[in-house]
């Protein structure tokens, strides 16, 4: 085999499995570990892949979770942005779910704001339960279970079946990796299984996603773009990833920066 179609096998191989070790290319492609490493550098170079400790993966893929401490200072004009234009989807009565995450913080930010005598959210978040707990009129459950040191929110079973128990009007899902071709992922699969109870125990999923995040992808898929009632995102997203989504049935909706 050639070296050219040896790297486009080896590139395709990374690109469907999301993630290979040395060893584990040079077997499936019979060479050694040595020529292995060589071919990802010159991949990696092309921007076809990114060389991790021991392999590699495909460009854009994120394995863990990124501290909420770092989150919360990215792109934050954007996230209040798209907080804002959540506020139209909620109505007095409303019983919310409010997924964890930095975005869904700023929607509940805003939620002592609104002019309702009476709105019920349910959250796994720590941060947004402890938030909203001081209002009156806004009634908190905490889908409790084990802590998650790097998201500070419940992520085991004893979560999701909290979740399974209730059914909300809304649903607001965070999220940190979005595209149209992975769809909607996460870096675990407790995080995974979190959010996929979260859409089934509601009306209508409303995804609050910066565009900073698109084109990335995790290991876990939670859902498809077309499967939310609306997907809030600002408007740094490009015009081709615009056309991307719309035509995998992505329901969008831009919040404007003023």
């Amino acid at each position: 085999m050639l070296p050219v179609e040896r790297r486009k096998k080896m590139a395709r191989l990374i690109k469907n499995r999301g993630a290979l070790n040395s060893r584990e290319l040079a077997e499936t492609l019979g060479i050694s570990v040595m020529t292995v490493r060589r071919d990802l550098k010159v991949l990696e170079e092309q921007n076809q892949l990114e060389i991790t400790w021991g392999g590699a993966v495909p460009v854009g893929f994120e394995a863990h979770d990124i501290p909420r401490s770092h989150k919360a200072a990215s792109m934050q004009e954007a996230k209040v942005a798209i907080a804002h234009a959540a506020c139209d989807f909620i109505v007095e009565g409303d019983f919310i779910g409010l997924d964890a995450g930095t975005t869904t913080l700023e929607l509940a930010r805003l939620l002592p704001t609104l002019p309702f005598k009476h709105l019920s959210v349910v959250t796994p978040d720590l941060e947004i339960a402890m938030l909203l707990s001081g209002n009156a009129h806004i009634e908190v459950f905490l889908a409790g279970g084990r802590v998650d040191p790097i998201s500070r929110a419940c992520n085991d079973t004893d979560s999701v079946a909290y979740l399974r128990r209730v059914r909300t009007t809304v649903a607001f899902v965070g999220i940190n990796v979005w595209g149209e071709q992975h769809g909607v992922t996460t870096s675990s699969s407790e995080k995974m299984n979190r959010k996929i109870q979260l859409m089934d125990s509601t009306d209508k999923s409303i995804l609050l996603v910066d565009s900073s995040k698109y084109g990335k992808f995790s290991p876990w898929r939670v859902a498809g773009v077309e499967q939310f009632y609306r997907i809030i995102t600002d408007t740094g997203l490009s015009e081709d990833a615009r056309k991307n989504l719309e035509a995998n049935g992505a329901r969008l909706l831009y919040a404007g920066i003023e």
